[in-house]
């Protein structure tokens, strides 16, 4: 995904929202930051075709029309290549305290924000999944993520025990990573 696919996408969910606030999260909420990440031919965001979208305050019925319209295989979908995935508000939970007063605005679309990198990568952790792992990897190996702060911003989400570990160890995988990956440059 590029920053103005994403733009496009968000535009769109803005208008159904109405008043509402957009908060983009997931890897696409790295393009205002990082936009390079979604360039055509070598940016890992490049194969990236969704955007996860919370909307603020939530509304079932919006959420349902928002999903009706911009959703996976949905006409928006089909036509331009791209699609949204509307989250409810229970994935807060995954964000670290504090995270609402480090959003990034969406630049050029009102009322549309995105996760800030570090946060977004906490988020990530507690997913661990191994394409997280290698963006995340990617991300500490080419400084654009210093994982002492994603450390610090994973003891700000409440959080189980078990996965207390599995996030840090999640952590310790990407950074091991960009280790590795450094040593091969």
């Amino acid at each position: 995904m590029r920053l103005d696919t994403l733009k496009h996408l968000a535009r769109v969910a803005g208008s159904i929202a109405d008043d509402r606030k957009v908060i983009v999260f997931g890897s696409s909420s790295l393009l205002p930051t990082f936009p390079e990440l979604g360039d055509d031919h070598d940016g890992p965001l490049a194969k990236t075709f969704d955007a996860d979208f919370i909307i603020e305050p939530w509304s079932e019925e919006i959420g349902v029309l928002l999903d009706e319209t911009l959703g996976e295989d949905e006409p928006f979908h089909t036509h331009f290549g791209y699609y949204a995935d509307i989250i409810r508000p229970i994935a807060f939970e995954q964000f670290p305290k504090g995270w609402e007063e480090r959003l990034v605005p969406l630049p050029g679309v009102e009322r549309v924000s995105c996760l800030e990198p570090h946060d977004m990568a906490a988020a990530k952790c507690q997913a661990g999944r191994p394409k997280d792992i290698e963006l995340m990897a990617l991300l500490i190996s080419t400084g654009r993520l210093d994982p002492a702060i994603v450390k610090e911003r994973l003891y700000e989400v409440a959080m189980r025990e078990a996965m207390i570990v599995r996030s840090h160890n999640t952590l310790k995988e990407a950074v091991d990573l960009a280790s590795r990956e450094g040593e091969t440059e």
